[in-house]
């Protein structure tokens, strides 16, 4: 299936989506993909937000643009790595059996899943400045990239999810 169709999957079903990413070997560079085409999309969804930040107050839109790249595609994945170490150490106190590469995979297609909220999150955000629509577009990006993680360490661990 393509990525897009697969995040529609996710969205739908998320435990079966992870059950189906687990039955497969795990990939290290499949999941560095699903990272840093997710740190890229963050990057773009920050692009409205930062043109009206340089519009308004007058500031550098190259300078906020290498900022926000070096940030998300530099940063970003490392504190993603760590958080995958955490999840795992956490699967692994609870007597999981998956590799910490499955692990990887999951947090990592979490956040490419969400994405397309984020997306949705930075247009409102450049569009409508802050205010009450960011945050909740905000939090519903925030519950989703919640829920579907919960649900990769809950396939994990081998039990059931919610669907």
């Amino acid at each position: 299936m393509s990525v897009v169709s697969n995040v529609l999957y996710t969205y739908w079903s998320p435990s079966k989506a992870f059950e189906r990413m687990y039955a497969r070997p795990a990939n290290e560079a499949t999941s560095l993909g699903y990272l840093m085409g997710a740190c890229f999309l963050t990057y773009v969804a920050q692009w409205p937000y930062l043109a009206r930040q340089a519009h308004l107050e007058e500031f550098n839109l190259q300078t906020s643009l290498a900022a926000s790249l070096l940030a998300w595609l530099l940063i970003a994945p490392l504190l993603l790595y760590t958080l995958a170490l955490v999840l795992y150490f956490f699967h692994k106190f609870f007597k999981g059996s998956k590799s910490s590469a499955q692990i990887r995979t999951g947090l990592f297609w979490s956040f490419l899943a969400a994405t397309p909220i984020m997306m949705l999150f930075g247009l409102v955000k450049g569009f409508l400045g802050d205010g009450t629509a960011e945050s909740i577009v905000g939090f519903f990006w925030f519950v989703a990239f919640s829920y579907f993680i919960f649900c990769a360490v809950l396939r994990a661990k081998g039990g059931g999810a919610f669907q």
